[in-house]
């Protein structure tokens, strides 16, 4: 017989697995709160016993039903339920998310293992995972590697979408989504989109039955995770292909004559248009019943010069439509569909040669009107409805895209979300751009008393205006931009002039003065320079695909996409404090991460000269050997820019010493690592069983995906480089301590040690 081991001492056991790790007690007694590794989590530790089925190598633990779980279930922290099989001196646990939904959602709760699994960890002195029959996955590992685990803890579960029950709070865009598809109402009036498509009624009723009886007779809300994982209705495509292999709707479509497919298809789109129009509808009612929209639009006019044509053919506003759009959830081909059909009204100058039904209006609320006019033309009518009146759709989506984002023009010359470089120019003509901006701010004794080259401005944007600043790298970049050309000013000079940049109006404006050299006062005559697109990103892999779109943000998106998502996230990239790979949306820059697939989003809140950087560290970092490109606009020669460098101190390194007073401190964070793996021995190291990316630090055959991050380390042996600067931090301090090498290992942060 198992014997049970009290609560208390589950604990003290588990604290003792901990020793040495960065963790502090926080209250409560398993239940018991902690924090570890900078993240917080509640832990609670029950007995593995046998579930006494007719199968002995079934155990399990429960959960039982606690009042003090409920306060647990509401906070944000991780909920980890382990069980502890003494007798192997081993720990079962289960995914986080799944675990803390069915707190107290019933009496006893039962989460499975296998004793042999627990046998089989022990022996082998490693982390063991199973899938389960209930389609839960159990990863049970010897209490001794319980540091490693927690350092990895996110690698071993699947993402949180395939666990987050109907119903859940933490999914709400996930649950109105299936309560929408499987709303038999919406039956009636999808097949009158039907009709309006032009199908027959023989298709139409033939559709609406398929659909109707997968929604009635409960095959969808069976199969409801399929569709769960999603988090809205334009992502149920990619749910269909699954769909139909299933035994239960394979025989039923089998029966009827291989429908399935396309009625469901065919209802996603409906129910697509269905959102996208009630969206236009609820735009016009603002548009009509909003008393500010003129004022708003007034203030816009005054900032632009009444420039609103030149903005409306611009490529940057139909890039930045195209962002909209696929923000709004459109389908990718029907983004696609509608700024091809823009940009040829555009590049064959159909648009601008009735330029004057624009000119005489003075919004975009007005714009609505010219189109209107301009479709009534004969040859554009005839043009329009060759194309099915694709011209005239698209446009009318472009305009309600200007009314809704007025404001644009104001921030234009602030935004740190343009893709572009800046360009010192000016319709009409008031920048100078060979102007001396530092003769014109420096006193007397030779310091400078404002920073207003605009050059250097959005040199140092990307590094002062974002949430967590990075005060040393543009010091770095000063100090590139302007060499010895201000001996008299200080550090704390320059702290003080970067502290005093209003990012949200940083350049200097017309009317402005400033104290000259010799203490004369000279005007200043400028505007903001503005940005105009002049480059598009190309990227080329060693496969031959090239990547190379109008839109920069799509470039750059499907270029993660194909390196692998899971793979850059773990070089924590980031622009304004959110990662560019990220499965989760930010508050604040939700509209700016691109969907790309499997839960999956890529933030698109950066430079053309940005997403060019980083995609260069990570060409660099995984050995992908891209071949990034700049390529201008304007008809010449493409070219590849040369390498954008992080200024020195803006990115960490490692520094070891070595017990006879070796120090290395190398550029790659890698190779820190690897020269730590030599010392120690590889075979050694793998006996440690380190976990990276659910495998072995130190293996030889590693999966296809990893190839490039494993690294010789000798004898056969290869070291999984492909983590974060942090975790190689913590891989060698954890080496180091095991194996007790004697190593000094810091880390160097901004030139300074922590």
């Amino acid at each position: 017989m198992v014997q049970k081991i009290d609560r208390q001492e589950l604990q003290m056991l588990f604290l003792e697995a901990l020793n040495g790790a960065d963790y502090r007690f926080i209250e409560g007694l398993n239940p018991f709160h902690i924090l570890l590794n900078s993240a917080e989590y509640w832990i609670y530790i029950k007995n593995l016993t046998s579930a006494h089925f007719e199968n002995p190598d079934v155990w399990r633990a429960q959960l039982p039903q606690r009042d003090d779980f409920q306060p647990i279930k509401e906070s944000e922290a991780d909920f980890i339920l382990l069980g502890y099989d003494g007798d192997n001196d081993v720990y079962a646990t289960w995914n986080p998310i799944w675990v803390k939904q069915r707190l107290n959602s019933t009496g006893n709760v039962s989460f499975y293992s296998r004793l042999s699994l627990q046998e089989q960890a022990r022996g082998e002195k490693q982390f063991k995972r199973m899938e389960l029959s209930n389609e839960g996955e159990v990863v049970v590992f010897p209490r001794e590697l319980v540091k490693m685990f927690f350092i990895n803890v996110q690698s071993f579960f699947l993402a949180e979408g395939d666990y987050v029950a109907i119903g859940s709070k933490r999914r709400p865009e996930a649950n109105e989504a299936f309560k929408t598809f499987t709303d038999t109402a919406n039956i009636a009036e999808f097949a009158k989109y039907l009709a309006d498509k032009g199908m027959s009624q023989v298709t139409i009723g033939n559709y609406c039955r398929v659909v109707k009886n997968l929604i009635s007779d409960g095959t969808i809300t069976k199969n409801r995770k399929l569709f769960y994982t999603y988090d809205s209705i334009s992502e149920y495509h990619l749910a269909i292909p699954q769909f139909i292999i299933l035994d239960d709707v394979r025989e039923k479509n089998e029966k009827w004559h291989n429908l399935i497919s396309a009625a469901l298809n065919a209802y996603i789109d409906y129910l697509q248009f269905s959102q996208v129009s009630k969206n236009e509808s609820e735009t016009e009612h603002n548009a009509k019943n909003d008393d500010k929209s003129e004022e708003s639009v007034r203030v816009l006019e005054d900032c632009t010069g009444g420039n609103l044509f030149d903005y409306f053919c611009s490529d940057e506003a139909l890039q930045q439509f195209e962002e909209y759009l696929s923000h709004k959830g459109y389908l990718q081909s029907t983004v696609k569909r509608y700024i091809r059909a823009i940009e040829y009204l555009f590049d064959n100058r159909v648009i601008q040669s009735y330029r004057k039904l624009f000119d005489a209006h003075k919004s975009y609320n007005e714009y609505a009107g010219a189109v209107e006019e301009l479709f009534k033309i004969p040859e554009i009518r005839t043009l329009n409805e060759h194309k099915h009146h694709e011209y005239s759709a698209s446009l009318k989506q472009y305009i309600t895209y200007l009314c809704e984002t007025y404001t644009y023009l104001n921030k234009e010359s602030n935004s740190s979300l343009q893709d572009d470089n800046p360009a010192a120019s000016n319709p009409d003509k008031t920048i100078d751009t060979k102007r001396d901006w530092e003769a014109e701010f420096t006193d007397t004794s030779g310091k400078l008393t404002r920073i207003a080259n605009p050059e250097l401005l959005d040199i140092l944007r990307p590094y002062l205006n974002v949430e967590y600043t990075k005060k040393a790298a543009a010091f770095n970049a000063i100090d590139k931009f302007y060499g010895n050309r201000f001996p008299t000013m200080s550090l704390a000079d320059w702290g003080k002039l970067l502290n005093v940049i209003d990012w949200s109006d940083p350049y200097v404006r017309r009317g402005t003065t400033c104290q000259g050299s010799i203490g004369k006062t000279i005007p200043v005559s400028i505007d903001p320079p503005k940005r105009s697109k002049t480059h598009i990103l190309r990227v080329e892999f060693p496969d031959g695909t090239v990547f190379q779109d109008r839109n920069v943000s799509e470039t750059y998106a499907k270029a993660i996409k194909k390196i692998d998502p899971d793979l850059v996230s773990l070089l924590e990239i980031s622009h304004a404090g959110v990662d560019i790979v990220s499965k989760e949306l930010d508050t604040k820059y939700a509209q700016y991460q691109k969907p790309i697939g499997d839960g999956w989003y890529v933030m698109t809140n950066s430079s053309t000269n940005a997403k060019y950087s980083d995609l260069q560290t990570i060409s660099d970092e995984l050995e992908q050997d891209l071949i990034i490109s700049l390529v201008p606009l304007d008809g010449s020669k493409e070219y590849v820019v040369p390498r954008i460098d992080v200024p020195d101190g803006s990115r960490a390194k490692i520094r070891v010493t070595f017990p006879d007073g070796h120090v290395i401190q190398p550029a790659k964070v890698l190779e820190a690592l690897l020269e730590v793996v030599k010392f120690a021995g590889a075979e050694r190291v793998r006996d440690l069983n380190i976990i990276c990316c659910g495998d072995n630090l130190i293996l030889k055959y590693p999966a296809s995906r990893y190839k490039k991050p494993c690294k010789d380390v000798g004898e056969g042996w290869l070291c999984n480089t492909c983590s974060g600067t942090d975790v190689k931090f913590a891989q060698i301090n954890e080496i180091n301590d095991r194996l007790k090498l004697g190593l000094t290992v810091k880390m160097i942060q901004d030139d300074k040690v922590r």
